[in-house]
C-alpha cells in the first residue's frame, strides 16, 4: 500500500520525515537522511523520478519495493513505508 507523496517547497518533506542532507545518488534515484518530525527517528530515503526512468527501469524498481516488503531480516534494510505521486515514487 502506497501513500501520496508531497514535497513541499520551503521545507521538503515526505510523509512525517524532514529530508536533510543527501546521503548517496544512483542509477534510480536520490537517497536523503530524513528525520521524524516528531520522534527525531533517522532514517534513509530513496526518491525516484519516475520521469527520468525508462519503463523496464522503473519495473524493477517496484520489483525491488515488491520484494523488500516481503523481507524481514536483521541484514537488510527496511522498508517502512513508500510515498508516492505522479513524478516520485
Amino acid at each position: 500500500m502506497s501513500k501520496e507523496l508531497s514535497l513541499s517547497q520551503s521545507a521538503q518533506y515526505v510523509g512525517p520525515y524532514r529530508l536533510e542532507k543527501t546521503l548517496g545518488k544512483g542509477q534510480t534515484g536520490l537517497v536523503k537522511l530524513g528525520v521524524h518530525c516528531i520522534t527525531g527517528q533517522k532514517i534513509a530515503i530513496k526518491i525516484v523520478n519516475r520521469e527520468k526512468l525508462s519503463e523496464s527501469v522503473l519495473m524493477k524498481v517496484e520489483r525491488e519495493i515488491a520484494i523488500l516488503k516481503l523481507i524481514e531480516h536483521p541484514h537488510v534494510l527496511k522498508l517502512h513505508d513508500v510515498y508516492e505521486n505522479n513524478k516520485y515514487l
